[in-house]
């Protein structure tokens, strides 16, 4: 079960394949990706590969857990521990008992939780608010991150020893500009899917569309890439076919930018290859000792303020060899900043 993971590319098979070997196993799995790269999806299939999967799939997303009620929600609070708790709740840490728990950017969980985490990590038990007395839960943790934790232990952001315990399994899902290779098969499937949703005929998809596509870099990655599948596929209901012109203004502009600057720097690198194929071995190690020797005189006349007798010793230079490089070379007093 994929969970509806879509692609060939290699980097992304490889991904499903340590999926598959990680379903199989209780240990711990973290999950490295940029924003939309579908860490969560990978989370859920883990769960449903696993021998948990009859078990609750329990989601933490850590950057809304509000900092007053984090302990709470997590670990749950027993009747009268705070004002308005009025009766006693199972944290989520409790709900995914015998099922998976999963910590949706876990790099963002507090230093207090971090502790609270790796304990309850290590001994399976832990307290609710306001008890006296522990209980157990048997999950197994499965966490997702878009930062690097290493720099984040580096910068005391993150617990080492937690970090340790996170990563028995460790995936990292490719962005989509790195897997170009999905596009085809990803636009196909969402333009049927939203087709379908919106009761329309399934539209053919043009040449033009899938360059446009292709030359965009994505940086919300496939949740982007859904959602502007979804604008292009609505915006024209009468249309049979999508082209370029049906998806987002913003995508459209970026993609000829993007293009053009690509260009750009293919016809600047093959005018400097072409300058290159021209000269001699000679000619090109002439012309950059010229270079250098202007950059040195620059930054000498510079220095010494055009002191001459200053820039003779400094450089080891005859006062008449100092005078005869910089008139080769074009060097003035108005020429040098200073």
């Amino acid at each position: 079960n994929t969970q509806g993971i879509i692609g060939t590319s290699p980097r992304l098979l490889m991904c499903i394949s340590l999926m598959g070997h990680a379903a199989k196993s209780d240990a711990n799995a973290l999950i490295y990706g940029e924003t939309g790269t579908g860490k969560d999806l990978f989370a859920k299939a883990i769960h449903l590969n696993s021998a948990r999967s009859s078990h609750s799939f329990v989601t933490i997303d850590c950057t809304s857990l509000p900092y007053t009620l984090a302990e709470s929600i997590l670990f749950g609070h027993v009747k009268g521990a705070f004002t308005g708790a009025d009766k006693s709740h199972d944290g989520l840490v409790k709900q995914a008992d015998q099922g998976t728990l999963f910590l949706d950017e876990i790099g963002e969980l507090s230093l207090v939780l971090q502790k609270k985490l790796l304990r309850v990590l290590q001994e399976k038990k832990f307290r609710p608010v306001g008890s006296e007395n522990e209980i157990k839960s048997n999950f197994r943790l499965v966490s997702a991150t878009n930062k690097d934790l290493e720099e984040c232990v580096k910068s005391g952001k993150f617990r080492q020893d937690l970090l340790f315990r996170l990563r028995t399994f460790i995936i990292e899902l490719p962005p989509l500009r790195e897997r170009k290779k999905d596009i085809d098969a990803l636009a196909a499937h969402y333009v049927e899917k939203f087709c379908k949703d919106y009761h329309f005929e399934v539209k053919s998809i043009s040449e033009d569309f899938f360059d446009m596509i292709y030359k965009y870099p994505w940086p919300g990655n496939i949740r982007e890439f859904i959602s502007a599948i979804e604008s292009a596929v609505a915006v024209d209901p009468f249309s049979k076919i999508l082209f370029s012109k049906h998806l987002p203004d913003y995508i459209r502009v970026k993609a000829v930018e993007v293009h053009a600057a690509a260009s750009l720097v293919t016809v600047e690198q093959a005018k400097t290859d072409v300058h290159l194929i021209r000269q001699t071995l000679k000619g090109y190690r002439t012309a950059g000792i010229a270079r250098i020797e202007k950059d040195y005189l620059d930054n000498l006349m510079t220095q010494t303020n055009w002191n001459i007798q200053q820039a003779c010793r400094i450089s080891g230079l005859k006062r008449a060899r100092l005078y005869q490089l910089l008139k080769t070379h074009d060097i003035t007093k108005s020429s040098t900043p200073g």
